[in-house]
């Protein structure tokens, strides 16, 4: 549950005080004359839901419970409320499509020898199921976490998660657009009617991940200084109250700490970007429109923010134009970082440009690139040698 301080009590016209709690989809009101008796009353309830749900637990037991049941009511009991749309609804898909025969093992059969074999099972998964290290690491974390709350409820004493070496997949490739296909892809766009594809010029220049890219607002770019700020994205997010599965658009923090970030303009970039502003303006006089500096950089014809799908598929028609295959939209993204790398810009400027929790992912990510850059890298030093 969240703190008390974290909820947030507001006073109704009536001049009462209110805030509200939600509990197995259902939303409930607390009140008060003061925002201390609200308080007060809110403390109450949250004190009866954690009675509630102790009580709800009461008949699990690990001979009669198996995995699987007790992940789908730790999810709805300690997840649904508490955790991001998408954190919940992966939770959901783990349990569904990566628990297997060992999500119908009684909690108390389930040894650390099983878990170890289920992981490295499912590293066996050929073609487009093959799961990522990411993935097998997020299910191990999962089984982790849903053997914890066992042991919270008393249900077990051993979690037996403890000590499983992970898996790992060799890294998949990065694709990056060759110096040819980059050009052909600039022609393209700039060829283009659609403005809004402006976004890949954009993206091949800064290396923006998509939602950072559509969440850009126009008071996010310093024109006077040259420099973009990223402090937000723009992700698609289930609906987690919905029966039916439903999603919604909404701009969230960016993906890490280190993902806040500002990117440095040059001065052609800054140029074009002020050229695009203009016929955006432009654009919006035509359409009665406003504009705002609180306008989206990428936006609809409705002026909002452009659906990620719908400019998905705008990016594939400009590839299909400049005859590039195998080109997803992070792939420009790789396209920058190879550039810069071939430009001889050291790792870690390259990784602070991109937003990387650590040089280590980068390093990891372009380690192709970098024999040759080291190679470059050592040359320079060449003038300080003298042969006698």
């Amino acid at each position: 549950m969240k703190k008390l301080s974290q909820y947030h009590i507001y006073k109704r016209q009536d001049g009462r005080f209110t805030t509200s709690v939600t509990f197995k989809g259902k939303r409930r009101y607390v009140y008060g004359k003061t925002k201390k008796e609200t308080l007060e009353n809110l403390s109450r309830l949250i004190d009866e839901i954690q009675l509630a749900k102790a009580n709800d637990l009461k008949n699990y037991s690990a001979g009669n419970t198996t995995l699987s049941e007790w992940a789908e009511k730790c999810v709805e009991i300690y997840s649904r409320e508490y955790v991001r749309s998408s954190t919940y609804y992966s939770y959901k898909s783990i349990l569904k499509n990566h628990f297997g025969e060992l999500g119908k093992k009684k909690l108390n059969e389930i040894t650390n020898l099983m878990i170890q074999n289920h992981l490295l099972t499912l590293t066996k998964s050929n073609g487009e199921d093959e799961l990522s290290t990411k993935t097998l690491t997020n299910i191990r974390n999962f089984i982790s976490l849903i053997f914890n709350y066992a042991m919270q409820n008393r249900i077990i004493h051993y979690n037996p998660v403890k000590g499983i070496r992970q898996p790992k997949r060799p890294p998949h490739p990065t694709r990056a657009l060759t110096v040819d296909e980059q050009k052909r892809l600039e022609v393209a766009v700039r060829a283009s009617d659609r403005l809004v594809m402006f976004a890949v010029i954009l993206d091949l220049y800064t290396g923006i991940r998509r939602g950072e890219l559509l969440a850009l607002k126009w008071q996010d770019i310093n024109f006077e200084e040259n420099y973009i700020f990223i402090g937000k994205q723009l992700s698609r997010q289930p609906n987690k109250d919905s029966s039916v599965y439903s999603s919604h658009l909404t701009i969230t923090e960016p993906k890490t700490a280190s993902s806040i970030r500002k990117i440095f303009l040059i001065n052609e970039l800054k140029n074009e970007l002020l050229d695009y502003k203009q016929k955006v303006i432009e654009w919006k006089k035509a359409k009665n429109l406003k504009h705002s500096e609180e306008d989206f950089l990428f936006c609809s014809k409705m002026n909002t923010p452009i659906e990620p799908r719908r400019f998905y598929q705008y990016y594939q028609e400009l590839l299909k134009l400049a005859d590039i295959e195998d080109a997803t939209f992070h792939s420009l993204r790789h396209t920058f970082a190879t550039r810069c790398l071939e430009a001889g810009i050291d790792i870690v400027s390259v990784s602070k440009l991109l937003g990387h929790s650590d040089t280590k992912v980068t390093a990891n990510t372009y380690s192709h690139l970098l024999p040759e850059h080291q190679k470059k890298e050592i040359e320079k030093i060449t003038e300080l040698y003298h042969a006698k």
